[in-house]
């Protein structure tokens, strides 16, 4: 009965620190050397968008147009509104631009505005006022509705195809429209085919990763009227943005290991897309930033190397908190970041107090048996 106690003791006692014990870097081994077997959350899932509940037909912008930027066109509300001398006497029209890209002013006839940006189609109509209107007057012109525009998804995108959204909204907001990026797909590498004015084809890219990590909007970029949205493979990487032969409209892709795994003490573990450049302190960062209980100074990064498993140790609190950049070392598609855990680590000293009784009342009930 005693040397059962004394097992039981033991084993709780086991039980008790084996929590504690430092995370170990995730073997190679057991994930595959050449396809990784990690499930969870995609970098597109964990990073993308939130689709909102608000209806496509709502509009909700976030800054103001640009009003030397944006271009009138058929579908667009204006509202011109003149205030006549010193007077109270204000007049005030609205008008929707339409199909030949003209607007009917009363007492005027039409007025062309399609193609003019807000300021230079404010002058058009103050223009042709002020040749029928001899007395003193202030005109100001006001952009009530966007139009609606056509752009083409096409990729990893759970609604590919033709879709009218409101001109300027931001990438998000229509692959959001499309019901989201498809599972397996990209946020960092999504490729714009813009038709320029002068009739060359230029490509723009955005990454919503960074856009709403860093809230750099400029990431987000805004879509115009016939613009092509492509949404790779997050495993593949578009290796040309413009085609001068037969095949222009084709994607060239290159095939890649295009994730970064992230595990231990850090705030949200998962896999994350790999950027070209980036190094350790960005993808802890990318991963919510180490935890309390982090050992930064045990940090390991598993690279297969012609097909072995090479284990680098690093000292990421030297860092993260010396800023010696010697120690940041640049990280590959497919390397596994593992932050151990603090064997010594306690949330509060209760805590700390609770396990230290634990361990003594144990101590003392094997004792009192022998």
């Amino acid at each position: 009965m005693k040397r059962l106690i004394k097992y039981t003791a033991a084993f709780l006692i086991a039980a008790l620190l084996l929590p504690l014990a430092p995370v170990q870097a995730a073997s190679l081994d057991t994930l595959g050397l050449q396809q990784f077997n990690v499930q969870g959350v995609s970098a597109a899932e964990k990073s993308g968008p939130i689709t909102s509940s608000i209806s496509s037909t709502d509009l909700v912008m976030e800054l103001p147009v640009n009003e030397n930027e944006y271009r009138l066109g058929p579908g667009d509300v204006i509202s011109v509104n003149i205030i006549v001398g010193d007077s109270a006497l204000s007049i005030s029209n609205q008008f929707t631009v339409g199909a030949d890209g003209k607007i009917f002013y009363p007492n005027l006839g039409e007025i062309y505005l399609a193609g003019l940006n807000i300021v230079a189609a404010k002058d058009r109509i103050n223009q042709k006022i002020s040749h029928s209107f001899k007395d003193k007057f202030t005109l100001s012109l006001m952009l009530t509705r966007p139009k609606k525009v056509k752009i083409y998804l096409t990729g990893m995108v759970k609604s590919p195809g033709p879709l009218a959204v409101y001109d300027s909204s931001r990438v998000s907001e229509v692959l959001a429209q499309a019901g989201g990026i498809a599972s397996g797909g990209s946020n960092r590498y999504i490729y714009i085919k813009r038709l320029q004015a002068n009739g060359q084809e230029t490509v723009l890219q955005a990454d919503l990763f960074a856009a709403y990590r860093s809230r750099d909007l400029s990431k987000d970029i805004r879509v115009q009227s016939g613009d092509i949205i492509e949404v790779p493979d997050a495993n593949n990487e578009r290796i040309s943005q413009l085609v001068s032969d037969e095949a222009a409209d084709k994607l060239l892709f290159e095939g890649k290991e295009s994730f970064v795994y992230v595990y231990g003490e850090v705030a949200k573990s998962g896999r994350f897309e790999y950027v070209p450049g980036k190094r350790l302190s960005d993808y802890i960062s990318f991963a919510g930033g180490p935890s309390a209980r982090s050992l930064l100074n045990g940090v390991t990064v598993t690279r297969n190397l012609n097909g072995k498993a090479e284990k680098l140790f690093v000292n990421a609190s030297d860092v993260i908190y010396n800023g010696n950049m010697k120690n940041d070392i640049e990280i590959y598609g497919g390397d596994v970041i593992n932050v151990p855990g603090n064997f010594f680590y306690f949330g509060d000293f209760a805590s700390f107090a609770n396990t230290v009784l634990l361990a003594l009342t144990l101590y003392a009930s094997v004792r009192s048996y022998r």
